[in-house]
């Protein structure tokens, strides 16, 4: 497939519960290493700024994969990374098991935004090829 024939969805509301998701991944991803990469700085940048300061994209590859096109239009920056929603993961295996109560379904997770709070948009890749390599 190629980029202008790839799904894109606008995540519309609900950036704060995103930039949440970062700061999460963020401090995870800061315990597990000392090597600080310039994707991992900014998406640091990112978790930090305000909500309308900033523009997600998402374009879903798989059941939990996303690719994300993070923009900061103040800063003419577009960054992307792959997301693995590992607690929407978790929620189908324990139903896929039988239980329905468990703290993970209180955790919003990058599924949960993209079902309520995407439209469908223009590939946000079309407009600006800054790509990152991942970190």
């Amino acid at each position: 497939m190629s980029e202008s024939e790839e799904c894109w969805y606008e995540l519309t509301d609900r950036i704060d519960e995103f930039q949440n998701i970062l700061r999460i991944l963020n401090h995870y991803y800061e315990m597990l290493s000392t090597k600080v990469s310039p994707l991992f700085q900014f998406r640091k940048e990112v978790a930090g700024l305000a909500s309308d300061q900033v523009q997600i994209f998402l374009s879903p590859l798989g059941k939990y994969e996303f690719q994300i096109a993070c923009k900061v239009p103040k800063q003419n920056r577009c960054e992307t990374w792959i997301h693995l929603d590992g607690i929407q993961e978790e929620r189908d295996r324990l139903q896929a098991n039988g239980i329905h109560e468990h703290p993970v379904f209180q955790i919003v997770c990058l599924n949960d935004l993209f079902q309520a709070s995407t439209v469908p948009c223009t590939n946000p890749l079309l407009t600006q090829k800054k790509v990152a390599n991942g970190d």
